[in-house]
């Protein structure tokens, strides 16, 4: 059970509960000081202030999964700050008004419904107009941690966002959000799925906002192909055949195939190949050497022959997958992506 970390006062709600590798945190109330403290207590900020206005009231809600955490927060009136950047990526959005942010070197407004990167290295204002705001945070570790592997680097940079996200990168970017979020908030979703998801998430980011790696972007008729990697992403660790994806596609082998070799240069297999031998490498270099054995990794991804599996991991990375689990040059990655804890 969830503890408040100082009293509550009596017009206020507090509930929690812990799952497996999920937290969450829920709270409403009516007190102006109270909501002041909570968002600057939450969100690292100072000079809160909200609107006025007759019958106040707010809502926040806190749900961190691992390597993310997922924030609605509404109020009756607007509320204005300033932020500092942290180790957490936020992307942040309304479904209604823009939000202005202020960096001092730059300004801008948000569209609703569009998220948009907040300043990570650097202090920056925020006016945020009545109703609801949604967040969601991504250890920054972490990303660096999925760039680096799926980029092929050995040592993690601190990467570069841009704000906007690219427009042909939206619509996925939205829909990996959207997924992350129904499995965390789910209560069949194994941890092993979830991370899944939140990998996709990570590298749409990159995708989306760039990064140290620059993504080729999938261009048009992307759809069936998004559609495929969402499917894969969620399925990763299971037996998956081609008719499989045929059907959650709903196109031939023949259609899938072609838009495969066009946009990713790969056969569907042989991308779900790569996809979970990705996912092993990210899973090694997280791993407690001491506790954790290639083969247990391995088999959680869908690989059975270890034999086969190590000369398919070596050809793809050029180094054995126990070499990764014990090695230096990727100890420094998995310190900074573990996933935090209150």
């Amino acid at each position: 059970m969830l503890t408040a970390e100082r009293a509550t006062p009596p017009d206020t709600r507090l509930l929690g509960q812990r799952v497996i590798g999920r937290r969450l945190s829920e709270r409403t109330g009516t007190d102006r000081r109270d909501a002041v403290q909570l968002q600057e207590d939450l969100n690292d900020a100072e000079g809160v202030v909200f609107g006025r206005g007759d019958r106040f009231r707010y809502s926040h809600r806190t749900l961190r999964d691992l390597n993310i955490e997922l924030v609605s927060s509404a109020a009756t009136t607007d509320r204005s700050g300033d932020l500092h950047g942290g180790t957490w990526l936020a992307l942040g959005w309304t479904a209604s008004g823009g939000v202005h942010i202020d960096d001092g070197s730059a300004r801008f407004v948000t569209d609703p419904g569009v998220p948009v990167v907040f300043p990570v290295d650097r202090p920056f204002s925020i006016v945020t107009p009545a109703g609801v705001h949604h967040l969601v945070r991504i250890d920054l570790g972490f990303i660096e941690t999925v760039d680096a592997v799926l980029s092929g680097a050995r040592t993690a940079t601190d990467p570069v966002f841009r704000t906007q996200p690219r427009p042909d990168a939206l619509q996925g970017l939205q829909t990996s959000i959207h997924a992350v979020a129904t499995a965390a908030f789910g209560e069949s979703d194994p941890l092993q799925a979830r991370l899944s998801l939140q990998v996709q998430l990570a590298e749409w980011v990159v995708r989306a906002y760039g990064g140290r790696s620059e993504r080729r972007e999938l261009g048009a008729g992307r759809t069936t192909v998004e559609l495929a990697q969402a499917y894969l992403a969620e399925h990763c660790g299971d037996q998956v055949t081609l008719a499989d994806l045929c059907r959650a596609t709903g196109v031939s082998a023949r259609t899938l195939q072609s838009a495969f070799l066009r946009y990713t240069d790969s056969t569907p297999m042989t991308y779900l190949q790569h996809m979970r031998l990705d996912r092993v490498r990210i899973a090694l270099q997280l791993a407690d050497p001491g506790s954790v054995t290639v083969a247990t990794v391995a088999r959680e991804w869908g690989f059975r022959h270890m034999g086969r599996f190590a000369g398919t991991y070596l050809q793809r990375f050029g180094e054995y997958p126990g070499e990764t689990l014990r090695g230096l040059p990727t100890r420094r990655l998995r310190s900074r992506a573990l996933p935090r804890t209150a």
